[in-house]
């Protein structure tokens, strides 16, 4: 990665924007560039473009469309993330659609938005993901949690939910855990449900992030959706 400091020597975080409308790389732009440790450092309107673009200027984050002609902004995603891992990349849709969360955060998305959430939603989200947290718009984790919690609730068990995939060798204890992350209980809540410490309940779940490939809850949520049955 290339570094930029501001004048007292704080290091910028450098931006790339891309999306095949101009004005909406414009409304971005002018949202990040008053930003004190921002800067848009390049732009670009079709997935090719981006891809060329982020080799040469090496952003720390970019903020991508998802739908554009050509080549969309899940493979633009795919490919840049494969050529360039430590880079972030933020979707972004105007279209409330879970499918597209989904597949952008499979491409190795750090994050998902959708393009009416307000300036602080957005700057917040580039901050985040530089710190190596996952993003996620409010709504689409909701949903996804009802989906998941609803297609747990029509097995005997929850974890009987996960018992009929192709799964990594989930441990009995694991599969309940995972089950009740995906419905939203807490560390706190799932230690007092299943009489164990916190710190019991942190390894397990550990231990379900190393097996699944996954860094945080937002991308294990994401993940039991692709993979809990009868969704």
């Amino acid at each position: 990665m290339l570094t930029m400091t501001n004048a007292d020597g704080t290091r910028l975080i450098r931006v790339m924007l891309v999306d095949n409308q101009t004005l909406i790389l414009d409304g971005f732009a002018r949202i990040v560039d008053a930003q004190p440790d921002m800067s848009v450092i390049a732009t670009a309107t079709d997935g090719e473009t981006a891809i060329r673009t982020a080799h040469q200027t090496k952003p720390d984050v970019i903020l991508m469309d998802v739908r554009m002609p050509g080549l969309d902004g899940i493979q633009t995603t795919r490919v840049i993330i494969h050529d360039m891992p430590e880079t972030r990349i933020i979707g972004l849709t105007s279209y409330d659609t879970d499918a597209y969360a989904i597949a952008m955060l499979d491409a190795g998305a750090s994050g998902f938005l959708l393009k009416n959430s307000n300036a602080e939603r957005f700057i917040d989200a580039i901050r985040a993901t530089v710190s190596g947290n996952t993003v996620m718009d409010t709504t689409t984790m909701n949903r996804l949690n009802q989906r998941l919690a609803a297609a747990s609730a029509r097995t005997s068990t929850t974890a009987e939910a996960f018992e009929d995939n192709d799964l990594p060798d989930f441990t009995s204890r694991e599969r309940d855990i995972l089950a009740r992350v995906v419905q939203g209980d807490s560390n706190e809540r799932i230690a007092a449900s299943l009489g164990v410490s916190v710190s019991t309940v942190k390894t397990h779940i550990g231990n379900i992030l190393r097996k699944t490939g996954q860094t945080n809850r937002v991308r294990l949520i994401v993940w039991a959706t692709c993979h809990l049955r009868r969704l």
